[in-house]
């Protein structure tokens, strides 16, 4: 039986804020769902409505939201309810704030201005290191962040990752130069990552697709989809701004904290490591193993600069 999402979102609003849903517009969908605007007749008047297939992706989010927003003062949406699927309401939803904007990776930055594009990089590094403030005492997931150093923390990820390509690459679908740099940069880990600071907050997702930027003025106005939270070490998802390079976001950051002497290195090992996960979870597209590949010669150039 197909549901009709509009007159289930109307009703979790109804439910949660006891207001009458007067406008409703699908601004995009995916695999895992879609994200609605929707206009109401009570505070805040505007919300943005996720309806996702999955509890467990919902219940992730909302509790990532309302982690960071606890804690620290950024630019991220504020929950307003959440719904898990029930007889009555048989949508997972989530009300959030409206942001007023676009995903970045859809303006043209080539055309959108030397003074625009400097303010709006400006912003998405400050509101990353008010982020970077959040520190805790140890490493891991935040409702279980229990390791006394993050190396012990990530080996056994970048273990179940590797493990994960030898398969692959045993089964002939992974270019040969893949797993022989994630074996090489495995094999460095307990160098590369021995001292990276205190446990500090992340988003988990922070790249441009994600950053919502007013099409007229070019302003940053916020992050969405913060996903798997962590205290990590603190230059963990920096690799998320090496993407779109043309942008400089990371060269930006650099230039703005003090960064580890292995930083890019770090980042390009932590940037392959997370494409493999992300291969294991929505699948090996031949697109995605070209970019994994590439992604390979990255880390193994930074790999031989470092000799080690």
């Amino acid at each position: 039986m197909e549901i009709n999402s509009e007159v289930y979102i109307s009703k979790s609003i109804k439910e949660y804020l006891g207001a009458d849903l007067i406008y409703c517009k699908l601004l995009g969908e995916g695999a895992n769902g879609s994200v609605y605007r929707a206009d109401i007749s009570a505070k805040p008047y505007v919300l943005a409505i996720k309806v996702t297939n999955y509890s467990e992706m919902l219940a992730n989010e909302v509790f990532a939201l309302n982690y960071i927003n606890g804690r620290v003062d950024i630019l991220l949406p504020k929950v307003f309810f959440s719904h898990i699927a029930n007889d009555d309401i048989p949508i997972n939803v989530l009300g959030m704030t409206y942001l007023y904007g676009v995903g970045g990776n859809k303006i043209n930055w080539l055309f959108a201005g030397k003074k625009k594009r400097k303010a709006f990089k400006r912003q998405v590094i400050d509101n990353l290191i008010k982020l970077r403030d959040v520190t805790n005492e140890k490493f891991g997931y935040v409702d279980n962040a229990c390791f006394e150093s993050w190396i012990d923390f990530y080996r056994p990820f970048a273990k179940a990752r590797l493990d994960y390509m030898s398969s692959l690459q045993n089964k002939g679908n992974v270019a040969m130069c893949v797993e022989e740099t994630l074996t090489r940069a495995y094999g460095i880990l307990d160098r590369v990552l021995n001292d990276c600071g205190k446990p500090t907050l992340t988003h988990g997702d922070y790249w441009l697709p994600n950053f919502v930027v007013d099409k007229k003025t070019k302003e940053f106005v916020g992050c969405v989809d913060p996903f798997n939270i962590m205290y990590a070490d603190a230059e963990y998802e920096l690799f998320a701004l090496m993407q779109f390079g043309y942008l400089r976001l990371y060269e930006l950051y650099k230039k703005s904290v003090p960064t580890s002497k292995y930083c890019d290195l770090k980042s390009r090992m932590y940037a392959l490591f997370s494409e493999v996960y992300w291969c294991e979870i929505l699948g090996n597209s031949i697109d995605a193993l070209k970019y994994m590949k590439g992604m390979a010669k990255l880390l193994k150039t930074e790999l031989d600069k470092a000799k080690i």
